[in-house]
């Protein structure tokens, strides 16, 4: 009874450690965006203490204001903005070439970057200066941002955000889709919804939500966008990664162990190699020896030299051992042709992704929460 219990136990825990480890491994979901206009009053983020500039510095930035102020009575306003964008990088304590600069940029209908330099004006203490008009026009730049949103849309991004933090990715999926249908210019459901993609599998979709999100945001020294831009170079480096072919993994497999090191896992090919080798090395290694004596001796008895008829050597187990092997070579070489065909699906996906159509495949080898499937003739419908 102590004996079942304890295989009971055994087989419980095996179950159990295919499914702690996967949620072990199971990355966390990137925070997603969730103010959006409309959502609540604007709050400007709370920024870092900039360094004091230097003397020279200061001197340049005042130069650098000069000369946008000449610029500005041209009416060049793309040129007042490059020289008050050099001007704040080299005094970026100054409330004044702040305010200034978010002048401009709300000039320039830029309304997000204008509400980022209003609120870094007020930081730095402008309203000091006698300028008190900052947050009337961070307001008023969000009433024409928010207006330029339907209500159906943040609707259904309020929805998308209800969803995914109910896991209901499908759900958050479909509603941040309705919301980028009805506002195709409104950047942060792109950007949920390639979040999403990316953690549930679907890294074809997302990529090219990355993408279209770039596109989309107007600002590319965003800290989102230039984040969302390495992103992008991260999966397509790992699309370009060659992965080693699972039916040569399959092929190799038939020397133990040789389809794991090929397809460069070297720790399961070993112990297959050596399980295999073992098995049939005991196989070998056992035998039972008869001996035909002419002289009577005792049983278990040696037999004299000179009354030794023959010897008969027989192996009761080597065919065990050579099954045993076998079975053990042809499960390792199916379990690297599974693994290696995981790795190149996941490698494709990146580029790929599901087309649709139909599709017919020859015999094929996968598994499945513990179990394998063999299939012969596949037919396929997307």
């Amino acid at each position: 009874m102590l004996r079942h219990g304890l295989v009971g136990a055994l087989v419980l825990l095996l179950l159990a450690l295919p499914r702690a480890a996967s949620a072990q491994r199971a990355p966390d979901l990137p925070e997603l965006k969730r103010e959006y206009p409309g959502s609540g009053p604007f709050v400007c983020s709370v920024l870092p203490p900039a360094e004091e500039p230097d003397g020279d510095e200061r001197a340049r930035a005042a130069q650098l204001a000069t000369d946008a102020n000449q610029a500005m009575i041209l009416g060049d306003l793309e040129r007042v903005d490059v020289l008050l964008q050099q001007a704040v990088e080299l005094d970026p304590i100054s409330a004044d070439l702040a305010y200034r600069h978010a002048l401009v940029l709300e000039d320039l209908n830029r309304a997000e970057a204008a509400m980022a330099e209003y609120c870094r004006a007020i930081d730095l203490g402008v309203e000091s200066l006698g300028v008190t008009n900052s947050r009337e026009r961070i307001d008023a730049l969000y009433d024409q941002i928010r207006a330029r949103l339907p209500l159906a849309a943040q609707q259904a991004f309020a929805e998308g955000l209800i969803a995914a933090d109910d896991t209901l990715w499908t759900d958050a999926i479909e509603s941040f889709s309705s919301a980028i249908e009805l506002a195709p210019n409104w950047a942060d459901p792109l950007y949920n919804r390639a979040l999403i993609r990316e953690y549930t599998g679907q890294l074809r979709p997302a990529l090219e939500d990355f993408r279209a999100y770039l596109m989309v945001v107007a600002d590319p020294e965003d800290a989102d966008a230039i984040a969302v831009s390495q992103r992008i170079g991260a999966l397509e480096g790992a699309a370009s990664v060659s992965t080693p072919s699972p039916v040569g993994s399959l092929a190799l497999g038939i020397m133990p162990g040789m389809g794991h090191y090929y397809s460069r896992r070297p720790l399961p090919g070993t112990a297959t190699l050596v399980a295999a080798g073992t098995a049939m090395a005991a196989g070998l290694a056992v035998r039972e020896v008869t001996v035909l004596c002419l002289a009577d001796v005792q049983a278990g008895g040696p037999c004299p030299p000179d009354q030794i008829v023959d010897e008969i050597t027989e192996r009761p187990y080597l065919w065990i051992g050579i099954g045993v092997g076998a079975a053990i070579t042809v499960v390792g070489a199916i379990e690297a042709y599974v693994k290696a065909k995981r790795a190149r699906d996941a490698a494709e996906s990146l580029t790929l992704g599901p087309e649709d159509g139909f599709t017919i495949g020859l015999a094929g080898v996968s598994s499945s929460g513990g179990r394998l499937d063999v299939s012969f003739v596949e037919l396929r419908f997307r």
